[in-house]
């Protein structure tokens, strides 16, 4: 089977598993901005961001649209059940703001309120729609309640700013990488070197690339246009580079949100003092990828070959935080998600 057939049929398959709401999925994409609104509106809502110097504008704009679109997206057929990108930054972000677990619960159960009161309004509140809007929502909920326990509670002592444990995209597994070297399964690059056969001339190639990068960088003092699509062109090499490598797919899942996050970002939309911050934390990334691969591949030096997964998708976490957080006040100016 083709890889586009494969695609297709697990939409399809997907779909299937909400029927009833699929028929009506096109009534939540043109209220999208209204349900929105009207969750920001709850009182517990406000309450609970206030309390935490959040504005419901802030929340509504970086974190309730992209849940919502990707909520709709799981109708379609086109997102997965329970993989929305999102949550794992609104999670980092709530613990930074110490926001109690009851309090996460009242902020999501709203939402599902919200599109519960659309349907009665709507007239598509039927025993179906109900209990696939349920399936839905509290399938989704169930992980953000786990997750923000093992964030904000279990590890907290002992890793202060780790860790996560989702499925896919911004929330890749912080948790299982804590968990797997608490285990002691720890790879060193000397022994896996002897284990693989890797193209090291490939390897060499993204030497060449990181210092024009930089140079690039460092020429435009802020991040110019040229200078992100030297970026991204970079990540991207790293992604080919190492995607075959079955050992190191955490890293890879991270490079793509990361070349993701830069990709829907337009360059002309960040401010001139944050095109300093996002210079600052995309030279960082570079230095920690050229010093990962020269220790690793080069050194052999590298005692665990997955170090820097415990770090890199922290850092675009809070690289997306700090951007977001600066420009609160010019929310029309930047997308992050």
């Amino acid at each position: 089977m083709s890889l586009n057939l494969k695609l297709e049929d697990e939409k399809v398959e997907r779909m299937t598993r909400f029927p009833h709401l699929t028929l009506y999925v096109d009534h939540f994409e043109v209220a999208k901005n209204k349900l929105v609104r009207q969750w920001m509106a709850n009182t517990d809502v406000i309450d609970i961001l206030q309390r935490h110097q959040i504005t419901t504008d802030f929340y509504g704009k970086y974190f309730g649209s992209k849940i919502l679109s990707y909520a709709i997206g799981v109708i379609r057929g086109t997102n997965a059940l329970g993989n929305c990108p999102v949550v794992g930054v609104m999670l980092i972000f709530f613990e930074k703001k110490q926001i109690e677990l009851e309090e996460v619960f009242m902020i999501c159960v709203n939402l599902k309120n919200t599109l519960i009161q659309f349907m009665l309004e709507e007239k598509i509140l039927t025993h179906e729609t109900l209990n696939e809007m349920a399936c839905l929502i509290d399938h989704n909920f169930v992980g953000v309640i786990r997750d923000y326990i093992r964030l904000h509670y279990s590890n907290r002592e002992e890793h202060p700013s780790c860790s996560i444990n989702p499925k896919s995209g911004i929330a890749q597994n912080f948790y299982d990488i804590y968990q797997s070297n608490e285990r002691g399964t720890v790879t060193s690059a000397m022994h896996y070197l002897q284990e693989v056969e890797i193209d090291l001339g490939l390897i060499d190639e993204l030497d060449e690339i990181e210092k024009e990068t930089l140079d690039a960088i460092d020429l435009s003092m802020r991040m110019d246009s040229e200078a992100y699509k030297d970026v991204i062109g970079l990540l991207n090499n790293y992604i080919k580079v190492i995607n075959d490598l079955l050992e190191f797919q955490e890293l890879v899942s991270s490079l793509k949100i990361l070349v993701a996050l830069l990709e829907m970002t337009p360059i002309e939309k960040i401010s001139i003092d944050n095109s300093g911050v996002l210079s600052i934390y995309i030279t960082a990334i570079i230095n920690d990828l050229s010093m990962w691969r020269q220790s690793v591949f080069v050194d052999q030096s590298a005692e665990d070959i997955h170090y820097l997964d415990k770090t890199l998708l922290s850092s675009i976490a809070q690289l997306q935080i700090t951007l977001s957080e600066s420009d609160a006040e010019n929310t029309e100016d930047i997308e992050f998600f």
